[in-house]
């Protein structure tokens, strides 16, 4: 997509973005969600209000925004009325805005569209009367790691990890056994670029020490974790969609005080078979005896 403002008034039929003056508003916004996406155009600035909403925060305001964003009040009415044409966003009592209906259409058409959410859910089933606890099939998204879907039969389990939460590539079994997998260029991309949050997790102090912890956990074929729940044990093995190119993990998670040492072995190797079969059908689904399903190519820097 090009990364100047004409870009969206093809979007958006009516509002002419290019037009919009230069000011030192624009030029100044507040460090936040819309400086994560590395531009200062006028798409970048409408994509990164969508950002602001979170659990924490679902409804915002144009006073809201404009003290937030430091930009001017026309300019917050041009793109709020952009995104709510869109369906991004509708208005709610109060003069506030919350997310729109547009993103239900989406979760729906990547429900259907990805061929995990067709081939694990059976897998789950299968499981779960011996995990007797909770299932995570999560997906690899550059330093992200979301989960998609989840399976729970214990309802003393709550996790941390639930649908559609991001967490990072280098905190929980889920995230670090999908790392482990990595090409060894993008581990060295990931030494390189993000060293102090690999000695923060406890990866390792320098390319050596992690690349060593990254070999133990692709030789063991599982990781086993309580970094983010420290209640729970999650047990974790790869998920490739192409022989060597992982796309994803199966997690299984009991609480701590039901898993002893032979336990973690036990569902460390169930998740590996499991895992195993699962990247069988991922590689050979075709939905449509067409041709082979586009997974997501996921960048780390």
């Amino acid at each position: 997509m090009p990364d100047d403002d004409r870009a969206f008034t093809v979007a958006v039929p009516g509002e002419d973005f290019s037009s919009e003056p230069a000011s030192t508003d624009d030029a100044s916004l507040a460090d936040g969600p819309v400086r994560g996406r590395g531009g200062d155009s006028a798409i970048t600035r409408v994509l990164g209000i969508l950002d602001l909403f979170t659990p924490e925060a679902p409804v915002w305001t144009v006073d809201a925004l404009v003290e937030r964003l430091q930009l001017g009040r026309a300019t917050i009415y041009r793109y709020l009325r952009a995104l709510c044409d869109a369906g991004f966003l509708v208005p709610v009592a109060g003069a506030g805005y919350v997310l729109g209906p547009r993103f239900i259409e989406f979760d729906r058409s990547i429900r259907m569209a990805d061929p995990l959410q067709h081939i694990v859910p059976p897998f789950m089933a299968e499981l779960r009367p011996v995990v007797n606890g909770a299932q995570l099939l999560c997906a690899f998204y550059g330093l992200r790691v979301l989960t998609v879907l989840q399976d729970n039969t214990d309802p003393a389990i709550t996790m941390s990890m639930e649908r559609g939460r991001p967490f990072p590539l280098f905190r929980g079994s889920p995230s670090r056994v999908i790392l482990a997998h990595l090409p060894t260029y993008q581990l060295r991309n990931l030494v390189l670029n993000h060293q102090a949050e690999i000695t923060a997790a406890g990866l390792g102090r320098n390319w050596a020490e992690f690349r060593d912890g990254m070999r133990a956990v692709r030789k063991n074929g599982y990781l086993a974790a309580s970094d983010i729940d420290k209640a729970l044990v999650g047990i974790s093995a790869p998920i490739f969609h192409a022989p060597g190119s992982v796309a994803a993990s199966l997690c299984l998670v009991r609480r701590r005080e039901n898993v002893t040492p032979d336990d973690e072995i036990f569902l460390g190797r169930l998740a590996i078979e499991a895992c195993r079969r699962i990247s069988e059908e991922l590689q050979a689904f075709r939905p449509n005896a067409a041709a082979a399903p586009a997974f997501p190519v996921s960048r780390v820097r």
